[in-house]
């Protein structure tokens, strides 16, 4: 039957079209084409021609744009990637369907003016969805020019922020005359106006399509309510022994399987005739029913298909070979397909139902890794926008000076100690007032986070972001490479990734300690700097413990690091001009100051330039007035020598073994012996700014301080902080880099500097302004902080409370004894100190020297009990006579005559 049917349709439609050739025939024949029809022909010809030209390009173009969108590739691919999003912007991904649209549409239609508005439309809709994409998602315009306003547009059109230049004709003009409300009011309904246009919908089609759910509704329970009403009228009618069975499900049986069942019969023969043609009734009113139940059953197929579940759902059941007919003997299905097809569309649906067959879709499985795929990639992109949303709030959280006036801004002062120092306030230094916005910094670590990332696939490394830190000068992204990708890939191309996000340097620490991941540190548009006041009225510097304890800055993460000079307990500082040594240097000057007594600590400042350190002359902590002269300096070093040894000689006879246990024994015989007096030895801190200059005044003195200061000092409670500008070999030579392990590097000009100071390369990578490299002793890597800062004014009120409060408290002794352990000018030396082999301390000092075959100079000054500086030059003397070697390093110097020799020498004179 079903093959009739096909035979039937197949034979309508070739009757229609037997019967269009034989119209168009008959009417070439009665119309005869006259010149000016010809050309009509050949206009209209040449015009399908273009415009079929025209909707290939356009629909080819289409797919072109569509896989330009969502495929970034590389070289001149990449710079279409970007032109293409910088002039669409978020609009990119509905052009290309839309192009596709706009050809199928021009393909379909016929006259020229159609063409032409239908081109129209196509632009204006496109200039439209646009503008949207700007007003809606665009961020404000900046710029004085048309122009400015166009790169901005085009920049944050790559960025898919906005419309991008295809956006300023409608978005920047309504948002400009209407403002943001009433420009998102007219751009929607001139979209929604252009969206009718170009769909050739109506106002009756749109109410009817929208009323069509709610009419439908309402005529179905009318229909329920019907068949309820006749069905109650039959029952009440014929009285029936038993009710006519149920038919099967929906689910296992259609509309067409149905067949009629009788009911049982119960009653006389005659009954059952009587009431036949009810029966009739019956059953018809039994197939409405399932007719309506099975569209219900359709339509909610196809509603779940549509809500992303598998195709299968929507595939109807398998159609029996026979169809059940109705009592007029046709199909009802074939009926009302007639009714509302035509019969150019019946002979193709009845080819497509001969061939249906249920089967799955083939390409399912690569559907479902694409969603995979895609589900991976969106939850990469919000696990990446929640770290810079984490970053970007921590720094704020961290940004944020929550100062209690009522909370201690010092050392709290320990029982039984005497309250003799007031400690300057903290309300003497400022906070901090360049901070940036949320938004701001949110912006732009998901600008470089992203460039970064592309920046490397370039080159064809492979990475993802799995952590972002926001310190105040820079940002560091950490990233993890691929399986097979090498560290030595990453780190070398640190210039190639300064150059494609326009920073002024890129550091890379590889790999981070402790975790399983890359740092690369790109510095931030707009830096942060850290007020004194942010490392002092904080809970870490309140809270540590050990007196010489300083808070050293940031690190990356934005955490306060803490440092301990007695720890150290030296320390090397190197910088260019202008790389914020000064400013670390006066950082760690406060931190005593706020934070230790001058019973405590006592301060001696070295400072060679003259324009740091003197503006605190006068504060209680000095030992002496800071030291502007070199030579002085070397003194100064000459008498931190003898007090370091007299110091020694006090552990050695009470039988300590450092300062903090001798300040302890002194407290219990204080304890037990109230009219005892003696007195705790307070800590002593050399600080020199300029190494260089000491150096060129009196070489072989300082260094040799220096050396003895370094090996020594520590158990005696005196550290030294000696910073320089040149951090040369000539000035840190290999005797003071030996004993001076800690390090603290701020910028310098080369990789060669940064060796010097450090034993390794990051130092040139440093930005200035106190952004540097602190790696005390035990540390394995150097740390990335940025200091405090404090200003002169803020130091002038500091040293002017001091002032007020104590005043200084220098100790003449010692001023004197350093100008005795100066060492004279060179030139002097040279006119005045001959070398006399007849002087009493030179010969004893040879004697000495070859009978226990010990040529050192500390070992000297103390069996002569000279001071250094002299010791020193007798050492010159005698190395200059020949009787000793050039000092080599750590090395003691050689002996170059014997005991006999040096007595028959003796003799002879």
């Amino acid at each position: 039957m079903a093959q009739s049917k096909g035979k039937t349709t197949a034979k309508t439609t070739s009757k229609s079209s037997t019967a269009k050739k034989s119209s168009s025939g008959s009417a070439s024949k009665t119309a005869k084409p006259s010149a000016g029809a010809k050309q009509n022909d050949a206009a209209a010809a040449k015009f399908r021609e273009r415009r079929r030209f025209w909707s290939l390009v356009m629909f080819f173009f289409g797919i072109f744009q569509i896989i330009l969108t969502f495929i970034k590739g590389d070289g001149l691919w990449k710079k279409l990637y970007d032109l293409n999003r910088g002039m669409l912007g978020a609009s990119v991904f509905v052009f290309g369907a839309f192009i596709i649209y706009m050809a199928l549409s021009i393909a379909s239609e016929k006259a020229k003016s159609a063409v032409i508005a239908r081109a129209v439309q196509g632009a204006v809709m496109f200039f439209l969805l646009s503008g949207a994409a700007q007003i809606f998602f665009g961020n404000a315009v900046q710029g004085s020019t048309l122009l400015i306003k166009l790169k901005h547009l085009y920049a944050d059109g790559v960025k898919l922020r906005g419309g991008g230049v295809a956006g300023a004709l409608m978005g920047l003009s309504l948002r400009t005359w209407f403002g943001e409300v009433g420009s998102k009011i007219l751009i929607v309904l001139l979209i929604v106006l252009f969206a009718l246009l170009l769909s050739d919908l109506t106002l009756p089609q749109i109410l009817h399509a929208m009323t069509r759910p709610i009419v439908g509704g309402a005529k179905a329970l009318r229909e329920n309510a019907a068949d309820r009403a006749y069905e109650r009228e039959l029952d009440g009618k014929y009285d029936l022994p038993e009710p006519v069975p149920e038919p099967e499900p929906y689910e296992q049986m259609t509309f067409d399987s149905y067949e009629p069942q009788p009911a049982p019969v119960r009653k006389p023969e005659r009954k059952l005739k009587k009431r036949s043609v009810d029966f009739a009734k019956v059953h018809q009113a039994q197939l409405d029913r399932i007719r309506r139940e099975e569209e219900e059953a359709r339509a909610r197929a196809e509603k779940f298909s549509m809500d992303g579940q598998p195709e299968e759902v929507k595939e109807e059941a398998p159609k029996p070979e026979t169809a059940q007919k109705t009592a007029d003997g046709t199909d009802p299905r074939t009926v009302k397909r007639e009714r509302t097809a035509p019969a150019s569309e019946q002979a193709q649906e009845t080819e497509n139902e001969k061939k249906k067959q249920p089967e799955k879709p083939a390409k399912e499985p690569t559907r479902a890794e694409q969603v995979k795929e895609e589900k991976q990639k969106v939850a990469e992109e919000i696990k990446l926008k929640e770290l810079i949303r984490q970053a970007s709030a921590a720094q704020n959280r961290r940004n944020e000076v929550n100062v209690d006036p009522n909370a201690e801004t010092y050392r709290p002062v320990e029982d039984g100690e005497q309250v003799g120092y007031v400690y300057p306030p903290v309300e003497l230094l400022q906070p901090a007032k360049n901070r940036s916005s949320e938004e701001e910094i949110e912006r732009e670590i998901q600008d470089k986070s992203q460039r970064l990332v592309a920046t490397l696939e370039q080159f064809g490394v492979k990475t993802r972001i799995v952590g972002i830190h926001r310190g105040p000068t820079v940002t560091r992204y950490e990233l993890q490479p691929a399986a097979g990708v090498k560290v030595k890939q990453v780190t070398s191309l640190s210039d190639d990734i300064a150059l494609n996000l326009a920073a002024q340097s890129v550091r890379i620490e590889a790999p981070i300690p402790g975790k399983p991941a890359i740092g690369i540190e790109i510095p931030n548009i707009h830096r942060d700097s850290i007020s004194m006041r942010e490392l002092i009225d904080s809970r870490d510097f309140r809270r540590a413990k050990g007196l010489l304890k300083f808070a050293v800055g940031k690190d990356i993460e934005g955490n306060i690091v803490m440092g301990d000079i007695t720890s150290m307990p030296h320390m090397l500082i190197a910088g260019t001009t202008g790389s914020g040594k000064s400013v670390f240097t006066n950082s760690v000057i406060l931190n005593i100051l706020y934070r230790c007594s001058p019973d405590e600590v006592k301060l001696i400042l070295v400072d060679p330039k003259r324009v740091e350190f003197p503006i605190y002359n006068g504060i209680p902590h000095l030992l002496i007035p800071v030291l502007t002269e070199p030579l002085k300096a070397a003194g100064a070093l000459g008498w931190a020598v003898n007090e370091m040894n007299r110091r020694y000689a006090l552990l050695e006879a009470n039988g300590v073994k450092n300062l903090e246990e001798y300040n302890e024994f002194v407290d219990e015989m204080i304890a037990n012996d109230p009219e005892c007096k003696r007195t705790k030895l307070p800590y002593i801190v050399i600080i020199l700014d300029e190494l260089a200059e000491l150096m060129m005044a009196a070489k072989n003195e300082v260094e040799a301080s220096i050396q003895s200061l370094a090996q020594l000092a520590r158990a005696a409670g005196m550290h030294m902080l000696i910073a320089t500008q040149s951090p040369r070999t000539d000035v840190l030579t290999g005797i003071i880099k030996a004993n001076i392990p800690s390090r603290t590097a701020l910028m310098v000009s080369n990789n060669v500097d940064s060796r010097v100071i450090l034993d390794e390369v990051g130092a040139e990578k440093l930005l200035g302004r106190g952004d540097m490299l602190f790696k005390p002793a035990g540390y394995p890597k150097p740390l990335r902080i940025q200091s405090g800062f404090a200003s002169s004014q803020e130091i002038r009120d500091i040293v002017a409370f001091l002032k007020q409060e104590h005043g200084a408290q220098y100790d003449q002794e010692v001023v004197h004894e350093v100008e005795q352990n100066m060492p004279k000018p060179k030139n002097e030396e040279d006119t005045e100190v001959q070398i006399n082999p007849d002087d009493d301390l030179v010969n004893q000092a040879i004697t000495i020297i070859v009978e226990t075959g010990n040529a050192s100079t500390a070992f000297l000054q103390r069996k002569l009990k000279l001071g250094f500086p002299r010791a020193a030059r007798i050492m010159d003397d005698i190395e200059a006579m020949g009787i000793i070697g050039p000092q080599e390093g750590a090395k003691p110097r050689k002996i170059m005559i014997t005991k006999e020799e040096w007595y028959e020498r003796q003799g002879r004179s």
